[in-house]
């Protein structure tokens, strides 16, 4: 550098005025302590705050404290090192320990001896300067010294400077020097500049050659305050509250005018930085915390009078430069430049004519201004009762007037006052209109858009229930229409295209549209300006899709107010000079748009490496993460160095992977995060996007994460258990071909058993048929032999009735009367034998729960029988000796006995009948031996062949008796036996042999 540009420094001043909006930040909104003590920016866009309470990152929104070190003294200082190697390191109180700051993170490392800003050199202590701040003290029984990239400037005597270049090599410089002349030093491009703020000269040392410039300058004006930090390489000239910082001007040393910042003595300013990129200026304090200065190009032009109001509907361009309201004030971008006497008159109508006067409506007149005598002279003209508004475009002026029947909307092509070339009706006021074409007009009213013919006298709704507010003919030629409550449209093709909303449908009252030089519209509304590139809203309008990206000012960028005007027609204006004007609710705002800067932010800086699950600690993660599967939510945070508006960020995110999403939002706010929950186990990628220019462009990174799986959800343990599962089922399987096997077998032996059951069965079904049919033959011959027994002795008895009837005689009568009783009774025995046979057939119990005595039955059937015997001249003995006792069913005995003894009975005449039981210790036997008639040797064949063998046919008991056949069936129940045999010399023996087991 030559350092006599140096004289011309004040020859590149930039004196243009900056507005700018204040933030504090202290220990109550997002530092740890209330002091910024240094300030640095990182390689990677992040701002780093030195405090007392450890070192805070800051990237625009957002505030991280880093203070558990493994320290005692958390009170760090100055910021050293080189930011642009990524190294910026820093020491805390008394130089016990060194903090480096490098890829976006603070960790404790190593302290060297060379690092301490202090050093003994000769038996001489050395004390190192890294900047030059405001308040700085520098004492004269110190030594000083300013270490350079490869060379070092020493201050170690009065009037001398040593230079000690990169071997060591020292050359000394004289010239009037003190310690005290410290405080006016800074260090730019390696030159080191001292100011002597007395003499009003400059001393520049460059490799150790001197130059001095004796002009005087703001350099070494005494009004100047120099800050300077060698690790920012920055340096602020502060002047009677101007502030500006030093800058290289092609070849030059210059200074940049930034801003004039009042307060600047009211703190105890220690720091200071200027971000160029935002157009941001960071001031911090030792006891206030960090002051945040904005700069802004745009400019508040309002009245400055106490109890002033500064809300205009109606204005108009006057100069290339200025702008006049209707109560004849003159604006332009620094405030009131003149004042023309316009009285009081409406405030949101105004207007020139063909022939530039001024028109602005009072109640039912329009006031003229003249133009020709400077705007003082002025004529009024009473227009019409129910008189409203007035407009001009192209070649036509229009007025509207209410009356009973709704509004009016006059044309005409001469002026205003002339009377109407065409004449319109309306159900609804109408607010604004242009010259669409020759043959055609718009009219906006307050119930939709409306095409107009004058020569066809005809009008044609194009979109209705839809508040119209402005008309707007851009310079492009193209027709906007702005709303009340629905934002704004495209007339084309006497079509309205709705336009998309911003984010906080803001834009839903539009106000007006102006268009600049670079194709981009500037928008006012009811909650700040917006700024849209053209083409995003024509490509819309064409396909329906086209994304629209607004960039959104608000007082944060110098405005007063974020509420713009939007009554009157027009309201916003382009002037020759270049600058817009827009009307606000607090002034105008002036503003070139071509040196408005819209902020994005930079590709390369936009990290994703930090991550918060539930309540832990936030940490760090490279490229990819894990998370763990007990997890509830973890929310990813993205870190975006971005000192603008963060409404202008855009964000949006997706996840792929097991699970998708589309692109979403991420919602803007102090903390730029993605949270995600309750997904599955599995590998997942996030992918965020970042729009990074107007038009449109976006960056985006992914991340890889992967939720861990529990133990049951992991491939591994699904492997396994599918494999257990496939060997329980194959054990099942085989296990139930083993058991189905195993039961076939069991089936198929059941089934043989079965089949030899049933062929059992068949056969004894086949026994049980011919019993059955021998039983059904038995039963049938048995009926017939009772009918045949029955039917004797009734017959006879009837004889003998009929015979005891005819007769006199009383002998006879009474032998008649006896034999009737006889067989009587003999019948009346019959049949008691014939009901106890018929029980004991279907009899089921063959032996009895307790034994009894078998004799009883003897003596009792004894003495029943008796009586007959003794009529036929035979007695009946019992020559049981020993009592002999059966569990045989008592009844069953019973009959069998009973038919014997009377089978003994009917066969005895003049004989003996002996009953008899003897035993042993298999078997029990009653004998009845009678010396009746007795049975041949065929019968007694017959009845034993019946009782072996019971399949033999069943013969006729017609004439043969019921009772022997009776015993025979009843024996077979009981399992007992029966034998017949003669009794010698004449009757018969009969034994009934019961087996005791």
């Amino acid at each position: 550098m030559r350092v006599w540009a140096l004289f011309f420094a004040c020859l590149y001043i930039n004196f243009y005025g900056q507005r700018y909006t204040s933030t504090w930040y202290n220990i109550d909104n997002g530092l740890p302590q209330s002091s910024a003590k240094a300030i640095v920016k990182d390689k990677y866009g992040f701002i780093w705050i030195s405090t007392e309470n450890g070192i805070v990152r800051y990237d625009g929104s957002s505030f991280i404290t880093f203070n558990n070190f493994r320290v005692n003294n958390l009170h760090f200082g100055e910021f050293i090192g080189d930011p642009l190697q990524d190294s910026i390191t820093v020491h805390n109180n008394f130089q016990q320990n060194k903090i480096i700051i490098k890829n976006r993170f603070p960790r404790l490392t190593r302290l060297y001896s060379n690092d301490k800003a202090a050093f003994s050199e000769n038996s001489s202590s050395l004390q190192r300067i890294a900047n030059n701040i405001i308040n700085s003290s520098f004492y004269n029984d110190v030594q000083y010294y300013i270490r350079l990239k490869n060379s070092a400037y020493l201050f170690k005597e009065k009037n001398a400077i040593t230079y000690r270049d990169a071997k060591g090599k020292e050359t000394k410089i004289a010239l009037p020097f003190s310690n005290r002349d410290l405080n006016n030093i800074f260090v730019f491009n390696e030159v080191l500049f001292i100011n002597d703020m007395r003499a009003r000269k400059t001393y520049s040392i460059d490799r150790g050659k001197l130059s001095v410039s004796s002009k005087p300058t703001l350099f070494n004006d005494p009004e100047t305050k120099i800050y300077w930090q060698q690790v920012t390489k920055q340096t602020f000239i502060i002047n009677r509250s101007n502030i500006y910082i030093v800058k290289c001007n092609r070849t030059d040393l210059a200074l940049k005018f930034l801003v004039k910042y009042d307060e600047i003595g009211s703190h105890s300013y220690c720091s200071m930085y200027y971000g160029k990129d935002f157009n941001k200026l960071y001031l911090g304090t030792l006891n206030n915390g960090l002051n945040v200065l904005k700069l802004s190009d745009f400019r508040v032009a309002k009245k400055e009078t106490t109890f002033s109001n500064n809300i205009y509907y109606a204005s108009l361009p006057l100069s290339k430069n200025t702008i006049i309201t209707e109560d004849g004030t003159v604006f332009d971008k620094n405030g009131v430049v003149k004042r023309y006497p316009f009285g009081n008159n409406d405030s949101n109508l105004m207007m020139y004519d063909r022939s530039g006067n001024i028109l602005i409506r009072k109640r039912g007149s329009i006031i003229r201004f003249d133009k020709n005598s400077g705007y003082k002279k002025k004529d009024s003209v009473f227009m019409k009762q129910g008189f409203e508004a007035f407009f001009r475009s192209g070649d036509l002026y229009a007025s509207t007037i209410s009356d009973a029947s709704g509004y009016q909307l006059r044309l005409s092509r001469k002026d205003i006052f002339s009377q109407p070339d065409f004449t319109f009706h309306f159900k609804n006021p109408v607010n604004t209109f242009i010259q669409y074409n020759k043959n055609e007009i718009l009219a906006g009213c307050s119930d939709g858009l409306y095409s107009v013919h004058p020569e066809s006298h005809t009008i044609k709704p194009i979109q209705r229930n839809i508040h119209i507010k402005n008309i707007i003919r851009t310079k492009d030629n193209l027709i906007w229409v702005t709303t009340d409550k629905d934002g704004f449209y495209l007339f084309r093709n006497q079509k309205l295209i709705k336009m998309p909303n911003d984010r906080n449908n803001y834009l839903q009252s539009a106000h007006y549209i102006l268009e600049d030089r670079r194709g981009s519209y500037w928008i006012s509304s009811n909650n700040g300006l917006f700024k849209v590139p053209k083409k995003q809203l024509l490509q819309y309008a064409s396909d329906g899709k086209t994304p629209v990206y607004y960039y959104r000012f608000t007082k944060r960028d110098g405005f007063l107010t974020n509420e713009f005007n939007g009554i009157s027609q027009p309201n916003a204006y382009a002037l020759e000079n270049g600058e817009f004007v827009f009307p606000s609710m607090d002034g105008f705002v002036f503003f070139n748009p071509d040196s408005i800067k819209t902020f994005y932010p930079d590709k390369n800086r936009f990290y994703i490496e930090r991550i918060k699950t539930g309540n832990s600690e936030t940490r760090y993660f490279h490229q990819s993460l894990d998370l763990k599967n007990d997890y509830k939510t973890a929310d990813i945070f993205i870190d975006i160095p971005y000192y603008s508006n963060l409404e202008n960020l855009y964000l949006e995110a997706k996840i792929s992977g097991k699970e998708n999403t589309d692109w979403e939002p991420i919602a803007i706010g102090k903390e730029l995060k993605y949270s995600i929950s309750n997904l599955a186990p599995g590998e997942y990628t996030l992918s965020v996007r970042m729009l990074i220019s107007p038009d449109g462009k976006q960056e985006e990174k992914t991340i890889r994460f992967k939720i861990q799986p529990f133990f049951y959800q992991t491939l591994l343990f699904r492997v396994s258990l599918s494999i257990v599962i496939l060997i329980i089922i194959i054990v099942i399987v085989q296990l139930t071909t083993n058991f189905l096997r195993i039961k076939n077998k069991v089936l198929k032996q059941i089934v043989h058993n079965k089949n030899s059951e049933l062929k059992e069965t068949s056969l004894t079904l086949e026994g049980v048929k011919s019993d059955l049919r021998k039983e059904t033959e038995y039963q049938k011959k048995l009926v017939e032999t009772i009918s045949h027994d029955i039917t004797t002795p009734i017959r006879f008895i009837a004889m003998l009735s009929q015979k005891l009837h005819e007769s006199d005689d009383v002998e006879l009568q009474k032998k008649y009367f006896d034999s009737i009783y006889k067989s009587s009774e003999q019948l009346y025995q019959f049949t008691l034998n014939l009901k106890e046979y018929t029980e004991l057939y279907k009899a089921e119990n063959i032996f009895e729960e307790q034994e009894y005595p078998v004799h009883k039955i003897l003596d009792t059937k004894k003495r029943l029988f008796h009586e007959i015997a003794k009529e036929k001249g035979t007695s009946i003995t019992n020559i049981t000796e020993h009592t002999v006792y059966s569990r045989v069913n008592e009844s069953i005995l019973t009959a069998i006995i009973h038919n014997l003894l009377d089978n003994a009975v009917k066969n005895t005449f003049d004989g003996e009948i002996t009953l008899n039981i003897t035993e042993n210790n298999q078997k029990s036997t009653i004998t009845i031996a009678d010396t009746g008639a007795g049975m041949s040797a065929d019968q007694i064949s017959i009845y034993m062949n019946l009782f072996r063998n019971p399949k033999l046919e069943t013969p006729s008991f017609k004439g043969k008796g019921l009772g022997l056949h009776m015993v025979i069936h009843l024996v077979k129940k009981i399992n007992a036996e029966i034998s017949f045999r003669q009794n010698h010399p004449r009757g018969t023996v009969v034994e009934i042999i019961l087996t005791k087991n």
